[in-house]
This record gives C-alpha cells, sequence and structure tokens, in this order.
C-alpha cells in the first residue's frame, strides 16, 4: 500500500506520511508432534529467525545454506536476501507468546505471530513464503532436540488502523508508563549501551528512526516531501526533551550461537518499566506503532518489544 500523494495540507505532514504505514500479522497456533524445547522467553524470537532465515533461503535457491549470499550474482532480486542479508531495515518481526513456558509437550499449543510490513504483503506470494517457512520448519524441527509441530490454525489480519488511533480523542497528558517485554538494546559504537535511566528523547528518537526507514523503503514514504517530515522530526524530538522518566530496569544478557558465524555470542538489553511523565499526547501514535513493530536492535527476532499502559 502506497501514500496518497496529493496530500493537499503541510500541518502534521509527518502523521498523514504514516496513514498507509501497513502491517499484516499472521498469527499461527501450532501443535507439536514431539516435545519441543524452546529455552526462556527471550531468546524464543532468536530460535524463530534462525529457523526461518534457513526455511525461505531453501525456498529461494538451491545452494548450501553456509554460502555467502553478498557474492551471489542474483541477490539484488532475491526475496530471502531482501529480508535477511542486506544491509537495510527489515521488513517482518518475529513474535514468540511470552508465556514462560521453556518446554511444549505434545498436548500444547504454540502461538506465534509474524509481523509483515509493507510491500511485503502488496503480494500474496511473498506471505505464502512465509506461511511455508513455517510449514517447513515444523517438518525438520525446532529448538533443542528439533522438536516438530504441525499448523493447527492461522489467521492474517492488519495489526491496526494508523488513521483511527490518529483521530482518538484520548488524552495522554498525565503521562505513560513503558513496560520493555523483551530487551531493548540500543547499539552505539557497536556496542551495547546499559542505561541506567534511560530517557524519552533517546527512546523516541530510537523509535521515529525505525518507523520512518521502514516507511520510506517499503510503503512508498520516499514520494513525499522529505524535508517537511525532517523538520517535523526534529520538532518533535526537541519535545520530547520535556517529557521526564523514572527508570525501573535492569540490563540482562543472554548466550546465542550464531549458526552463519559459527560462534556463541552475547546478546543482552534492557528489561523493566520506564514512567513518563508529561504530555505523551503528540506521540502517542508513533508509540502504539513501536508496540508492533518494536524499536532499538535485534527487533525481527522480537528484542525490543514494549506496551504501554495509562499512568
Amino acid at each position: 500500500m502506497h501514500y496518497q500523494s496529493d496530500i493537499n495540507s503541510k500541518e502534521d505532514y509527518l502523521k498523514q506520511f504514516l496513514t498507509g504505514f501497513s502491517i499484516l500479522n499472521i498469527e499461527f497456533i501450532l501443535t507439536p508432534r514431539s516435545k519441543i524445547n524452546f529455552g526462556i522467553d527471550e531468546m524464543k524470537g532468536d530460535r524463530w529467525r534462525g529457523a526461518l532465515g534457513r526455511a525461505l533461503k531453501k525456498q529461494a535457491c538451491e545452494k548450501s545454506i553456509n554460502d555467502n549470499c553478498i557474492h551471489c550474482g542474483l541477490n539484488k532480486g532475491c526475496f530471502f536476501f531482501q529480508c535477511f542479508e542486506a544491509d537495510i531495515t527489515h521488513p517482518y518481526v518475529i513474535r514468540p507468546e511470552l508465556d514462560s513456558k521453556k518446554v511444549y509437550e505434545v498436548d500444547d499449543e504454540i502461538r506465534l505471530s509474524l509481523i509483515l510490513i509493507g510491500e511485503t504483503i502488496q503480494h500474496t506470494y511473498n506471505v505464502y513464503r512465509f506461511v511455508n517457512a513455517i510449514e517447513y520448519i515444523g517438518r525438520g524441527g525446532i529448538g533443542q532436540g528439533r522438536g516438530k509441530f504441525n499448523i493447527k490454525d492461522l489467521v492474517a489480519k492488519p495489526s491496526f488502523d494508523f488513521t483511527e488511533i490518529l483521530n482518538s480523542k484520548v488524552n495522554h497528558a498525565e503521562g505513560l508508563i513503558i513496560e520493555l517485554l523483551t530487551p531493548l538494546k540500543i547499539k552505539e559504537t557497536g556496542k551495547g549501551i546499559h542505561y541506567s535511566n534511560l530517557s524519552f528523547e533517546t527512546f523516541f528518537k530510537l523509535l521515529l528512526k525505525r518507523i520512518i526507514n521502514l516507511n520510506n523503503i517499503y510503503c512508498g514514504g520516499l514520494e513525499l516531501d522529505r524535508k517537511t517530515i525532517k523538520m517535523e522530526s526534529n520538532q518533535l524530538q526537541l519535545l520530547a526533551k520535556s517529557i521526564k522518566t523514572e527508570s525501573y530496569t535492569g540490563w540482562k544478557d543472554y548466550q546465542r550461537f550464531s549458526s552463519r558465524q559459527n560462534i556463541s555470542m552475547k546478546i543482552g538489553g534492557l528489561i523493566g518499566l520506564i514512567k513518563l511523565s508529561g504530555d505523551l499526547s503528540p506521540f502517542y501514535p508513533y508509540l502504539k506503532i513501536g508496540e508492533v513493530i518494536g524499536v532499538g536492535q535485534n527487533t525481527t527476532s522480537g528484542f525490543g518489544r514494549y506496551k504501554i499502559m495509562p499512568m
């Protein structure tokens, strides 16, 4: 879905710029055929991303899973390369259910959401690729011991109506609380940074940058007036300095294994609550988008997931 280019008013141009931000949520219900050991909630998305990458690459070409796509002459038109390997913001988010269960038995159900963004959902075949990839994972297995599963049910639906959010009359002048559901990793100078009191200015800057990047790459945002969008973005970021924060967070590290690099690495981020005091009404529409797409690093595997609550 692309934006309408005949926008008449320059008022709130950034919001109008986002009215075509399209998101499809594919919700799966999976039933194990054998025991599946995912481990802790925070790392479930990482396991799913690795398995999804291998499954999509299998559909894309017949080369070895270990072949380097960067040197492939066909990568510019390759669906897998654009979604996994290209050095750009990727158009999907994996959201496992955060239910604190490490092991799923045969009688259990596993819930998984795949968030697809923009032109990724314009062609039905692209959606089928993701569904077929989940089926492929089920046949080959996932987690410790490679537990197998079937797809019991799936529902594909838009995540929200951004225009409806914009027209909401709810007043958020008293502030909001952000609950970080999965680790928020803020990458600076190549490393994850632990903020003892993360400012709203920093949080919102990261979020707005991610939203605009996704919109530009996948939702036709480059067709519009980037100068006006940049000006309004700067004004919002200046306004964000007036929001006071109180952080009740801690840093958590996790070990993950990269099959592509064949090494074990540490990955971590902030978990907890952030209390925001001040008028959050101008930021609310963007915070609602962020609830779906996440913020910070490693968002495709479910990091940076949060929810907002009234004060």
